[in-house]
């Protein structure tokens, strides 16, 4: 057994052993959840995977929600259960997996098993040390705002806070034989993927924290070797990166960088970058939102060339699990309001065909007693064009207007417009997987109900 496998089955074993010496109590009950429902109506969404982006595109109107419900089971301050669901819907029933499973509850007469599983994990203190554990299927976001990975995986962690210092040490088991043809061993543990988290943040002061991180991704599975790539779009990935936020005056401030390494595939050896930088400035009524972000890309395709592969990759090749909400875009980037049927015009993996992305974002949001509202204009390019006349993807305007019913429930209207890039509507070489010949500018409207407790 290999030695990072050894330290997790003494960690494992560890956390374990820690749950049971808890004597039993009685329980404290918490419930807690959220409701969303979108109408949409647009030329862009088609409610699947793909990006509707064509010449003369046909309007779409579509309705879905979302609802979530978590029951935690606390047994004192130092020990509880936290269980999550979630029950998504399209209205009229859709089986377009994954996005939504075949006995999808929005379907005529409704009965379908929809319940779907969120999280399902164990929180609790160790005695007499500052260490917390979380073991079982819990959320997980990267110290890099989603670019890298913000998902629910079964895992387990360790944090403590030790002064101004917080380090955390995770694991994560990301598959598990699930890619194996009949013909492959089958044992648990043999074909695997593995994430390994080292991350720490040190508090300089009430104002400044500053912190570092190692990530590893471990692909064992062998797929690379039947389909040509990685199910994970790499065999071994290394990422080292630095971030760091500050509040300065009116100011908050949050900046990272991170640097890719290892094999991307049998004859390729990965090296890619992020980096951004987000402010939000308190002004008047409201605040001005500001953002910029740069994700490497690659002169070849991912299943092309010889050399090292630059394009900044996720944790999943899906794209399913990678976000970068301080964008606040709709159409250039998915929204993180969204629920199955959006997605954006580089997919949500955010570098479609692997090309890379470079963006620049701004907004101002206001909230006004019970009157809210937003307004965000956005630019992006690819890093790295093949063969299109330009790397422009394109530029979105929106604007979201609402007002809090109660409040826990909130009611808005959203407007989104892009005007699309050289590179995206080019009728001769169109941005690879991104444009489309003489296409036209995509638009999306929604009207969205929002209730928490």
């Amino acid at each position: 057994m290999s030695f990072k496998k050894t330290m997790l089955a003494v960690a494992a074993v560890t956390a374990l052993t820690a749950a049971t010496a808890v004597p039993a109590m009685a329980l404290e009950n918490e419930f807690h959840g959220m409701y969303r429902a979108f109408g949409f109506l647009t030329n862009a969404e088609t409610g699947t995977a793909a990006f509707n982006l064509r010449d003369e595109p046909k309007d779409s109107f579509f309705a879905e929600q979302r609802a979530r419900l978590m029951y935690i089971a606390k047994a004192n301050d130092d020990l509880k259960l936290v269980t999550h669901f979630e029950l998504d819907a399209r209205f009229g029933g859709s089986d377009s997996a994954p996005k939504y499973p075949a006995g999808d509850g929005g379907s005529l007469d409704a009965d379908r098993v929809t319940l779907e599983t969120k999280n399902v994990y164990l929180d609790f203190n160790i005695p007499t040390t500052p260490v917390n554990m979380k073991v079982g299927i819990q959320p997980f976001s990267d110290a890099y705002q989603g670019v890298f990975g913000a998902f629910d995986g079964a895992g387990a962690v360790a944090s403590a806070k030790v002064g101004p210092f917080t380090p955390t040490l995770g694991w994560f088991r990301l598959g598990d034989n699930n890619y194996l043809s009949t013909a492959d061993e089958t044992l648990p543990g043999d074909n695997t993927i593995d994430l390994l988290v080292l991350d720490g943040k040190f508090a300089v002061n009430k104002d400044i924290v500053v912190g570092a991180s190692y990530y590893n991704v471990q692909n064992d599975t062998g797929a690379g070797a039947t389909t040509g790539a990685p199910v994970t779009g790499y065999e071994l990935l290394h990422q080292l990166g630095v971030n760091a936020s500050a509040k300065v005056g009116p100011a908050a401030l949050t900046g990272f960088v991170a640097y890719q390494f290892g094999d991307f595939s049998d004859t390729r050896d990965l090296s890619a970058f992020a980096a951004a930088a987000i402010a939000k400035i308190a002004v008047g009524p409201g605040k001005i939102n500001a953002s910029a972000l740069y994700l490497s890309g690659d002169e070849s395709s991912a299943t092309a060339g010889t050399s090292n592969f630059n394009s900044f990759r996720q944790v999943a090749a899906n794209g399913l699990t990678s976000y970068f909400n301080p964008s606040n875009m709709w159409l250039l980037i998915r929204n993180g309001a969204t629920i199955n049927s959006s997605t954006a015009i580089g997919s949500a993996d955010l570098t479609k065909g692997s090309q890379g992305l470079m963006g620049i974002f701004g907004g101002y949001e206001m909230a006004m007693g019970k009157a809210f509202g937003s307004a965000n204009v956005g630019y992006a390019r690819v890093d790295e064009k093949r063969g299109a006349e330009s790397s422009s993807i394109g530029t979105e305007l929106n604007a979201t207007i609402g007002y809090k019913l109660y409040d826990n429930l909130a009611a808005s209207f959203t407007a989104a417009y892009l005007v699309l890039g050289d590179g995206a509507d080019s009728a001769t070489a169109p941005l690879a997987g991104v444009g489309a010949a003489n296409a036209d500018n995509p638009y999306l409207t929604n009207i969205q109900l929002s209730y928490l407790f």
